[in-house]
Parts: C-alpha cells; structure tokens; sequence
C-alpha cells in the first residue's frame, strides 16, 4: 500500500444499510472491519455486544473525528472510529493499525471499549491542535527518554514499566515511581555542548530521591545510529504485551505517529552523565523564587555541577533503598 492509498480508497458509501464494511483480517482475535458511512466518513470499526457500544455514550465526536455506533439489518453492533477530511486518510490508517495491534491481546469488550476510550482522546487532542511532525530535537530527546526507559528503567529502577514514563502526559519529570519515591528527569544535549534547557521552576523540585539525566546526542553524518522508528520498534519488543497500549497511547501524547520520514534521519547517542539533584543543586525552584515571578526557563551547564555528578547506578541504589 503506498503512502496514499488506503483501503478507503475504492470503497464506496453504502446503497443501503448503514455501512460499507471490509474485514481487516480474518486471523484476528477480534472482528475488526474498515468502514465507509452513508455521510462519506470513513474508518475502522469493530462488532460488539450492544451493551458494551452503548457504554460509549459518553465519548463525543469532535469537528474532526467522530464516533460512529450502528446497529445494521442483520443485528450486528458496530462500535468505529472515523473521519471524513480525506487529507489525512494516511496519518488515521497508521492510527487505526496502531488501535488495532493495542487491542489484540484484549480478551473482552470491557478491556477493548477501554483501549478505544483512551486512544480516541488522545487522537481528538491530536487532530484538533493539528498534526506537526517532530523536529530531529524532539525525536532526540525521544530516543533519549526512550533508551533509559529500556536500558535502566525497566531493568533496573522500576516494577511499574511504561507506566512510570509520564513525560508525554505532561508531568514535570520524565519518570517516576511513588512506590520507591525516586524521580528522574531526562535531557539530550549537542556533543559539543554542556548546557541542557530547564523548562519550568518544578522540573528539577521533587519529593524523594531525583535525579537528572542527560544524554549527549545528534544527527549521525554517515548514517550510523538509529533511525526513530526503528528504536521505538525495539523498544516495543522490550516490553510486556500487557502494556503495549499504554506505551502506543504515551508515543501519541509525545506527538509520534509513524512516519516513513523519520526513517530518513540517524541518531547516535553517548554515555549519559547523571546527577543527584538535593540540597544545594544550582536550580530555580518555588523556594528560591519571588513569588511575584511566574513561569521561568533557564540553561543549566553541567560542567558547573559537576559536585552532583554521581554513577547511573545511584538511581536503582536508592530505588532499593
């Protein structure tokens, strides 16, 4: 299938009945078909018991992507997801591929309804604010986030996996862990360069033990490293199947959707520094604020803190107590 065919290409809206439908495959799970609507829109939908769609009626349409719940003439229930822009067939097909992989370990409809209530939010914010791709900062800073999420996080610190990756949602730190009250926050930084940028004053203020980590990084000029996709790929095969909604739900919230773009570009990545960020640690927090002054951003240079600097090892020390 090419970048814009998609199999709402050839499919025409419906004569009678309510849906045009197209199963996706007949070796899945779950009974998952594409649809076209008498209105135009197109999407995926899947059948349902009646109880479990009309547990959905709290999910609202948006101006851009809608819900659609169709009981047809044979009596069947179909809960979808559709849209009706043609403009963006291509980004909502990946999208669809992606509800569908998350959902394929689901053994009830209570569990899929669940996935398909989460993933439909996320996408509705996606839509609305309209769809930018990631800058090589931002897929930088990505694969860094990434890369302790599979090489120390879930190895070493945590029991709570993906769950504990709470910088797409928005949190003020990257990674955190209640349970064992240890925060981290990550940073990418050029080669040549030690700087990192703070973005708020509670970035580096957190109960416990937090620590901040900051990976030296770029675009590789010879095409060595790794591409986005194809970490994000590895990194999904490094993960229980249990999570692999939550983590395609966390990558929609940073932004990603997969992209043959992002194979164009290769990053390479160096050993991270770390540091212990108590005490005296040089940052601006609301303790050492005036109140009268309100959001702030500021470059930390790592070489002046160099006094915090500690092994990456401290992290699963102090997670273990």
């Amino acid at each position: 299938m090419s970048s814009i065919e998609t199999p709402w290409t050839n499919m025409r809206a419906p004569r009678t009945g309510a849906l045009t439908t197209i199963l996706v495959d007949q070796e899945q799970n779950n009974s998952w078909y594409w649809i076209r609507c008498k209105d135009g829109q197109f999407g995926v939908a899947i059948q349902l018991p009646s109880d479990a769609v009309t547990s959905t009626a709290s999910i609202k349409g948006t101006s851009k992507l809608n819900i659609a719940r169709v009981n047809d003439m044979n009596g069947e229930h179909y809960l979808g997801v559709v849209i009706g822009a043609s403009e963006l067939a291509t980004v909502f097909y990946r999208l669809c591929l992606d509800l569908m992989s998350a959902c394929q370990f689901s053994t009830s409809p209570e569990q899929i309804v669940a996935i398909l209530k989460r993933r439909v939010l996320v996408w509705q914010r996606l839509f609305e604010k309209g769809r930018r791709k990631l800058s090589p900062e931002e897929c930088l800073g990505l694969i860094s986030e990434l890369k302790f999420l599979r090489e120390i996080w879930i190895p070493d610190v945590s029991t709570n996996g993906v769950l504990g990756w709470q910088g797409p949602t928005g949190a003020a730190q990257d990674f955190y862990d209640e349970t064992i009250s240890v925060t981290v926050e990550i940073k990418s930084h050029a080669f040549d360069s030690s700087v990192v940028k703070i973005s708020s004053r509670e970035q580096l203020d957190a109960e416990g033990h937090l620590f901040l980590t900051a990976y030296p990084g770029g675009l590789s000029s010879d095409g060595n490293g790794v591409t986005l996709n194809d970490f994000i790929e590895e990194t999904r095969t490094m993960i229980p199947s249990s999570q692999y909604a939550a983590f395609d739900e966390l990558l929609l919230s940073a932004r990603y959707i997969k992209d043959d773009c992002y194979d164009e570009l290769y990053f390479e990545l160096g050993e991270p520094r770390v540091f212990l960020v108590e005490n005296d640690f040089p940052r601006l927090t609301g303790d050492n604020l005036p109140s009268a002054i309100g959001r702030v951003k500021y470059d930390l240079d790592l070489v002046l803190a160099a006094d915090w600097a500690c092994a990456i090892s401290e992290i699963s020390a102090r997670a273990k107590g």
